[in-house]
């Protein structure tokens, strides 16, 4: 499970937030988008550190992005499972939520997978595919609530965000899950997810 967030232009991520996501979201981070000269924007890293994402925000904050954070739950930790993926020429891929594959190498990640095995090869057969808006609804159907994606298309300028009713917007920004951001540092009021809690070492008592 990860976190997307979706950033419309000239409107500002808080730092808390970004930190607060950073917690719980430690394996790998990932930026696509369009800035404020029509150019188009990629940046990815496999460690999440909240002070350059802050830095990020900073130099990014005229810009439409999606920005990625990543919890591992299947694959390591490494450049080939850390989004945005290349699907084709024209798309990148953001994805939130877990697909299962009968064929999963344990290096590659569920994301990965789903890129290589589907996406790629159906956007090679038939490209613009992943442009045209009546697939992007069937992808919904297919993919299910609990799954969650932001499409960059190069080619078109535009960031789509697939399953977008099953995020939440909060203080202009699109999040595409509350769960893996932390309540301590910043507790949502209307979290449709409940918000996992970071304990220090400190914190923690085992019952013997």
């Amino acid at each position: 499970m990860c976190l997307i967030i979706h950033k419309p232009p000239g409107q500002r991520i808080p730092e808390e937030l970004l930190r607060a996501a950073a917690v719980h979201n430690p394996d790998g981070w990932g930026l696509m988008g369009i800035d404020d000269g029509d150019r188009i924007v990629v940046r990815k890293g496999n460690r999440v550190d909240s002070a350059s994402l802050i830095a990020l925000e900073h130099q990014f904050r005229g810009a439409e992005y999606a920005l990625h954070l990543r919890r591992r739950t299947h694959g390591n930790r490494s450049d080939h499972n850390t989004h945005p993926f290349r699907v084709s020429q024209d798309i990148e891929l953001m994805h939130n939520g877990t697909l299962r594959f009968s064929s999963k190498s344990r290096e590659h990640s569920d994301t990965w997978h789903f890129v290589h095995e589907v996406l790629r090869p159906l956007s090679q057969r038939h490209p613009g595919l992943l442009s045209d808006y009546g697939f992007v609804r069937v992808l919904e159907m297919a993919l299910r609530p609990h799954n969650r994606l932001a499409l960059l298309d190069r080619r078109l300028r535009r960031i789509v965000l697939v399953n977008r009713d099953y995020g939440t917007d909060f203080e202009g920004l699109w999040l595409s899950g509350t769960r893996w951001i932390d309540r301590r540092l910043l507790p949502l009021a209307r979290a449709p997810q409940p918000q996992a809690l970071h304990y220090t070492p400190t914190e923690l008592h085992f019952i013997s």
